[in-house]
């Protein structure tokens, strides 16, 4: 069973789920998909900035799931299984902060 997650720990969550879309980032040989990392680092931003500010829950919500969504159409769309694992990181770390969401009533 995973242990709870506080917002502190979803605030590293997204830090970590960025610097690993980074190194995709720098990874990644198709050219077409560089604007999907940059809009899904800017995704990762706006979410951490409504966690930390203490947004409206919606918007943290909305800003999670869009964050999930780009990474698993980044994740289909990946040439190279070497990869996959970068790419489950880092849904690995969103659900993390969706469970830490939900432990906080939200």
């Amino acid at each position: 069973m995973d242990t709870p997650l506080d917002v502190a720990d979803a605030v590293r969550a997204v830090a970590d789920s960025a610097a690993v879309v980074q190194r995709l980032h720098a990874t990644c040989c198709e050219p077409g998909r560089s604007p999907r990392m940059e809009r899904l680092t800017e995704t990762l931003r706006v979410l951490r900035g409504s966690l930390t500010e203490g947004g409206p829950v919606d918007d943290t919500m909305s800003a999670l799931a869009d964050a999930g969504a780009q990474v698993g159409w980044l994740q289909v769309a990946c040439c190279s299984e070497k990869r996959m694992p970068l790419y489950e990181e880092v849904q690995q770390h969103l659900a993390g902060v969706y469970r830490a969401l939900q432990q906080h009533g939200h």
